[in-house]
């Protein structure tokens, strides 16, 4: 049975290592009021070049709004290693092995290897902005690389919102 998590509810408990040599917990403290949670497809996906610089280069203004953000797929970690390198991310906390079955549990899509170059399971884009209580404000999902919500709307949902943090999600009905 696949589960699958609303708005307004938790974020399962899961955590993934950084490739600062720190580790990432879902239940951490949330530092701010948001965490931008962004899953991203692996290496070899050319969709995610564009959109990790798009990211990376905006972390400034998400700081400005209180929104931490990481990035993170399933890849291992000599692969996020060499894509965070090959994209010279400066400012994005970038994650590897993300745990699937969190994946999963988060409604995120899971794709199997259709390519040499892809991990043999990987997951597609998402983006969670999770609130300081650990509950999941908005998601953005996707079954594939393309049309994905781009960083920028991300950042302009955060002005839109503003102090509103307390609301009911949208969707949570």
């Amino acid at each position: 049975m696949e589960t699958w998590r609303r708005t307004g509810a938790s974020i399962p408990d899961f955590e993934f290592n950084l490739l600062n040599g720190e580790t990432w917990g879902s239940l951490d403290a949330i530092d701010g009021r948001f965490t931008l949670l962004n899953i991203y497809r692996g290496k070899w996906c050319h969709q995610c070049t564009r959109h990790l610089q798009q990211l990376d280069e905006l972390i400034p203004a998400f700081a400005e709004r209180e929104v931490s953000v990481v990035a993170v797929s399933a890849d291992t970690r000599q692969r996020a290693e060499e894509f965070s390198e090959t994209l010279a991310i400066r400012n994005l906390r970038v994650g590897y092995e993300m745990p699937l079955e969190k994946a999963r549990e988060l409604g995120v899509f899971v794709s199997a290897q259709a390519k040499e170059e892809e991990m043999p399971l990987f997951c597609e884009p998402a983006h969670f902005l999770i609130r300081s209580d650990h509950t999941i404000f908005a998601a953005w999902i996707s079954s594939c690389a393309f049309a994905r919500t781009s960083p920028q709307g991300i950042l302009d949902y955060v002005d839109f919102i503003g102090e509103k943090v307390n609301k009911v999600p949208r969707g949570s009905a």
